[in-house]
């Protein structure tokens, strides 16, 4: 899932109920504090997001384990000031999630579903998390199970999000075939957006259908310049240097930033091409001699 869709699911229920509770909570002192320390735990959320977990060393980052630890402690506090709020609920489920504790952000997002107050757009954000926590905790069947309980409504609100996240919970589990039918209705579906497709891609390339995830990038790369960095990997993988680097010019003359920082995240999948001066030159691998 690409990282603008990601944070939107990751914050966009709990932002938009919190934004309503200030509406009605301003009149009351006690909730007023509520809201308070509800907006304080956001901030310390969000901040610890951006962090890495650990330092280059693999050691924990101290500022964003306190961070963490702070928000805890004010979802606590506001859980006690008024119980029972769907937002107090998907903060500690995200709180959870920043621990790697992903069963126990599952349960959260499950809890806050079922808060009085919960409203369908976030209903729908926290089903969406539920299933990816539970993906991530191993409970493959679980995460599936949600996934499809709750389709005709995510499908609705998030167009093909589910469909691949879905398809790669399937992968995960050797259903080989059950997954590339889901793709294929991803790439068979005009109303998607075109990254849609590139990430349809990318999980066709994860099950070694090179082919089909070929097809993908092609459909996609119009409209989506990075579709053009996907479909230079797979031309480097195939050995067709030239029609790598054509790719690659391409995506990085569409989305220069975005390109570089995948290049700089992946450099196993480049380092064919990592002494390359043209590579280095394109990627910023290096800087430049003077003049050129």
């Amino acid at each position: 899932m690409n990282q603008t869709v990601s944070r939107a699911l990751l914050y966009g229920g709990a932002v938009a109920a919190l934004a309503g509770i200030g509406i009605g909570m301003a009149v009351v002192e006690s909730e007023a504090d509520t809201m308070t320390m509800l907006s304080s735990a956001d901030v310390q959320l969000r901040l610890a997001y951006g962090i890495p977990a650990t330092d280059k060393n693999g050691q924990p980052m101290p500022a964003r384990e306190q961070m963490i630890r702070e928000s805890i402690d004010l979802l606590e506090r506001a859980e006690k000031a008024t119980p029972g709020m769907a937002v107090t609920a998907e903060f500690r489920g995200f709180a959870h999630m920043l621990q790697g504790e992903f069963a126990e952000a599952a349960v959260c997002y499950a809890r806050a579903r079922d808060c009085d107050d919960c409203g369908d757009e976030q209903r729908d954000v926290l089903a969406f998390n539920e299933a990816r926590m539970l993906r991530r905790a191993g409970r493959h069947e679980a995460a599936l199970a949600t996934f499809e309980e709750h389709a005709v409504a995510l499908d609705s609100r998030f167009g093909a999000q589910r469909r691949i996240e879905q398809a790669a919970v399937l992968r995960e589990t050797e259903r080989h075939a059950e997954a590339s039918q889901v793709l294929a209705s991803v790439l068979a579906d005009t109303t998607v957006e075109p990254m849609a497709w590139v990430q349809a891609g990318q999980e066709l390339m994860l099950l070694g259908d090179t082919a089909g995830a070929e097809t993908a990038f092609r459909q996609a790369v119009e409209q989506a310049p990075l579709a053009d960095y996907y479909l230079a990997q797979l031309k480097l993988a195939a050995g067709e240097v030239d029609s790598a680097f054509e790719s690659l010019e391409r995506a990085v003359a569409g989305a220069p930033a975005d390109v570089r920082r995948l290049v700089r995240e992946d450099p196993d999948a480049w380092q064919r091409l990592a002494g390359d001066e043209r590579f280095q030159e394109l990627t910023g691998h290096v800087p430049a001699s003077p003049g050129r």
